[in-house]
């Protein structure tokens, strides 16, 4: 369709629709007038009703008509108006008004009957003829004038303002009309104007864009041709836009994963609080030290960092401390640095942790929520008391080893005067003295046993580490000691997971064996179950460091008030025992860089923990393979 055709049509439409509303002002006013004749002719009646009802009751008055009475009859009715009453010979007999201005005596005169009285007519012949018929209506001076009959020989005049609607309201209705009729004609051609202007830059953009299409085409043909080809182009450069978005989308979300993976792998422990006290998330290392198995294990699987949706309280249920500290941090803004604290897990295992928190705020410093970064320091705290242990171990043994030094010597003097006496010469009589000299003998070795394994506990020595198989060690050291477990009749078990790691073997194998001896010790000869079980493992990939080996028994247990006692030099609660075997574990397990515990002590037993590095830690001198 061309552009003048559509213009065409809608100037029919504007002349059809000009047509049809001024049949509607037409159609209007014609219904205007018509009711307006109905209500003026609804008026009139109104009166002459009015004036017959008046007639009716002041001709029923026995007594003189006065203008009281005709006002009383007037309110009675709730007729307002104002009413006279003459004679046959044209004399007033009274007059009564309800209007709040009375109209002129000269309009209250009747001049329709007037004339039918002064020739001696007379008023209705009987009472059953209908009074609205005798009742004349006039309109003079803006009042309704009614006249009727009262009895035979009287006249009623009533007079009532006129209600009708004034004649200019039908101007200002056809007015009204006529402004609308206009309003509505420019309506309807801004419209038109509006509803083609699209058409109208179609066009002109087809005639001025880059493409078009083949000649000879009618405009809209051509019209639609040329933007067919302009749509082509769109959606070739939307499909292109489109590839360029999704390569930014995968950028950006590359860049976002790369960001959270670099906070998840952070080898401290990260938790994020919201204002609200509710941990929004945290990165795998603060899950694990928390004791969180389920959240670990997904984080592992996925090494990104981790929303979760779990109140701080519960969270850190095993700090006490730092939920304070967080609540304070949230509630005022408070900054804590370099604190540190002790928590239990629920395996029973304690851990020390360093932390530092800091509130999160909008540019406005209202807290948005705290950040935790959380760094597990047991291993520091560990190793600082080991190095301290050692220290301490150090200077005990260059103050006992003089002295045990000149015991060992006194020791010997005496073991050698003791052979030169010779019990066999004297016969029979040397018995006594032979048993003395056995006696002194035993004690003399025992005496420099205690001394020998005492210089190896002081004497500091340095543990000259090579790659050495851990199964093999304690299968030695179990070998060490197997007489005295067929002899006690203790079962012994070894199983788990073992590796190599650069190790003393002898100073293991010593330690070992103490162990085991110190575990078959324990055991009740009339135990049902006697039971030494060596156990293995290896920390989980990918922080492993210890190897670590748990010892237990099946004895009755150590007291717990001499839990932190058993590792002291010459504590001990065997009758025959001088309490040095363990102190020397501990000092050369220490020596390698691990340590050795009690992990659980009670009436089915004992479980002594001990913890070997899998690599060399710098205090320590490795030696190299091939050399001794």
């Amino acid at each position: 369709m061309r552009i003048k055709a559509v213009e065409s049509r809608a100037r029919l439409a504007i002349g059809l629709f000009f047509i049809g509303i001024l049949s509607t002002v037409g159609l209007g006013l014609v219904s205007y007038l018509k009711t307006s004749r109905e209500l003026s002719d609804q008026v009139s009646t109104q009166t002459r009703l009015q004036a017959a009802l008046l007639s009716s009751v002041l001709a029923q008055e026995k007594g003189d008509i006065s203008s009281s009475v005709i006002v009383e009859a007037l309110k009675r009715h709730g007729v307002t108006a104002a009413v006279a009453v003459f004679r046959s010979d044209g004399g007033l007999v009274a007059r009564g008004s309800t209007l709040a201005d009375d109209p002129r005596p000269e309009l209250l005169s009747p001049r329709l009957l007037l004339p039918a009285l002064l020739q001696g007519s007379t008023g209705p012949e009987s009472p059953a003829q209908n009074p609205l018929e005798q009742t004349r209506l006039r309109s003079e001076s803006g009042l309704d004038i009614a006249e009727s009959w009262v009895g035979r020989s009287r006249v009623l005049v009533l007079a009532r303002n006129v209600e009708a609607v004034p004649l200019p309201a039908v101007f200002y209705v056809l007015t009204y009309q006529v402004l609308g009729l206009a309003l509505g004609l420019g309506l309807v051609v801004v419209i038109v104007r509006w509803l083609l202007r699209p058409y109208k830059r179609m066009v002109e953009a087809a005639h001025g864009s880059p493409v078009h299409g083949t000649a000879g085409l009618s405009e809209s043909e051509f019209v639609v041709e040329t933007f067919q080809a302009l749509i082509a182009q769109l959606q070739a450069k939307e499909k292109e836009l489109a590839e360029l978005h999704s390569i930014e989308r995968r950028r950006a979300e590359r860049s976002e994963r790369f960001s959270e993976r670099l906070i998840a792998s952070i080898p401290s422990g990260l938790v994020v609080v919201n204002s609200s006290g509710i941990v929004t998330s945290t990165n795998l290392h603060a899950t694990e030290i928390f004791g969180m198995a389920a959240r670990s294990s997904q984080q592992r699987a996925t090494g990104d960092l981790q929303p979760v949706s779990i109140e701080f309280r519960v969270f850190f249920k095993h700090a006490p401390r730092m939920i304070s500290l967080i609540q304070e941090c949230l509630s005022e803004s408070v900054s804590f640095r370099r604190e540190e604290v002790d928590i239990t897990l629920p395996d029973g295992r304690t851990r020390h942790l360093g932390f530092s928190i800091s509130p999160i705020t909008d540019p406005l410093h209202n807290v948005e929520g705290a950040l935790c970064l959380i760094t597990d320091i047991t291993e520091v705290i560990e190793l600082r008391e080991r190095m301290k242990l050692q220290e301490n171990l150090a200077n005990l043994g260059e103050m006992a080893a003089g002295l045990a030094h000149e015991f060992k010597n006194s020791l010997a003097t005496i073991h050698g005067y003791v052979q030169l006496l010779d019990p066999d010469s004297g016969g029979d009589g040397w018995a006594p003295a032979r048993n003395a000299q056995d006696a002194i003998l035993n004690e003399a070795r025992l005496l420099t046993d205690l001394v020998t394994d005492f210089l190896n506990f002081a004497r500091p020595q340095q543990p000259a580490l090579v790659d050495t198989d851990l199964r093999s060690v304690l299968e030695d050291a179990a070998e060490e000691i197997r007489p005295q477990l067929l002899e006690s009749g203790i079962e012994l078990r070894l199983g788990g997971a073992f590796t190599n790691l650069p190790g003393d073997e002898a100073m293991l194998r010593r330690a070992f064996s103490n162990l085991l001896r110190n575990a078959a010790e324990a055991i009740d000869p009339n135990s049902d179950i006697k039971l030494v079980e060596i156990s293995g493992s290896i920390d989980p990939e990918p922080d492993s460091r210890y190897a670590h080996i748990r010892i237990s028994d099946t004895g009755a247990g150590i007291r717990a008030e001499n839990l932190q006692r058993v590792f002291i030099p010459f504590f001990t609660t065997k009758s025959r025992g001088y309490g040095i075997g363990l102190a020397l574990v501990q000092k050369i397990l220490v020596a390698h860089g691990g340590g050795v515990s009690i992990e659980k002590s009670d009436e089915t037993g004992t479980v002594f923990h001990c913890r070997l590095p899998l690599s060399a830690i710098s205090s320590v001198k490795r030696i190299p393979q091939g050399v001794s």
